[in-house]
């Protein structure tokens, strides 16, 4: 007899709309328990009081955390950013398996995603030891024979990586040269870019000077032109106009983007 009332003291039957509560007097669903102890006496509980319950609706609804779960199963962790669930032996150390990736949407439902495509890198390499002779001064930029390179870039845009290694020979002497600073600039599409780089000519006929731009650069989609130009920057003593003959002797071009 005693045993039957302990079980009575836990268990809170309503007959009337077959509910079962239990540590609840007030059960909200057919099968509502009150973890915590907790709720109200008679009503729902607050927000607060559900996070320790779990229930089973009159629709076949499971929440935890919540007695009014919007899916079949539906938890309520009470935390901003948990989830609430969590699986002892699978887990980060847990081997990667095939098939389809879950996520969230904004409602918290879980949802299969895309799998994201193998990354593979799209380059462009081009190596010269030969080149045509150019003609550089102060007046404007003559582009660098052979350096001339095309891109296409697929839908959406890349961040390309650009790499342009250039060696040159003078090969005149210019009147009042000796001291003139000659510049390399990477051209995109017809127009300078930010990226250059600035050498002291030698006082010498014959001298060879190198030229490396790195950059990253973002292109939309479509072809792109790239080149580079130099101009003498600084006459320091050279005529104005005068002309420096130039001659590529190596070249080394790569621009590679991540697909």
């Amino acid at each position: 007899m005693k045993k039957n009332l302990l079980f009575a003291g836990f268990l809170v039957v309503n007959t009337i709309s077959a509910q079962i509560g239990i540590s609840t007097n007030s059960p909200q669903g057919a099968f509502h328990v009150d973890g915590g102890k907790d709720n109200n006496v008679s009503g729902a509980p607050t927000a607060t009081q559900q996070l320790n319950d779990f229930i089973v609706t009159s629709a076949g609804r499971v929440g935890v955390g919540t007695i009014a779960p919007n899916t079949k199963f539906e938890i309520n962790s009470g935390t901003s950013n948990a989830s609430g669930l969590a699986f002892t032996n699978f887990n980060s150390t847990a081997p990667i398996s095939t098939g389809q990736t879950l996520g969230v949407d904004s409602s918290g439902n879980v949802v299969s995603l895309a799998n994201p495509a193998a990354a593979s890198v799209t380059t462009v390499e081009v190596a010269s030891s030969t080149g045509t002779a150019f003609n550089v001064n102060d007046l404007g930029y003559t582009a660098v024979t052979g350096s001339s390179q095309s891109i296409t870039v697929p839908t959406g845009g890349k961040a390309v990586f650009i790499n342009f290694m250039l060696g040159i020979d003078y090969t005149s002497f210019p009147e009042g040269s000796g001291g003139g600073y000659y510049q390399a600039t990477l051209f995109i599409d017809g127009s300078p870019s930010t990226v250059y780089q600035r050498t002291q000519e030698r006082d010498t006929t014959g001298s060879q000077t190198q030229y490396t731009l790195n950059t990253v650069k973002f292109l939309t989609a479509g072809s792109h032109t790239l080149d580079v130009r130099m101009i003498r920057a600084l006459n320091n003593g050279t005529t104005s106009g005068a002309n420096m003959a130039c001659l590529p002797i190596s070249m080394s071009f790569n621009a590679s983007y991540i697909n």
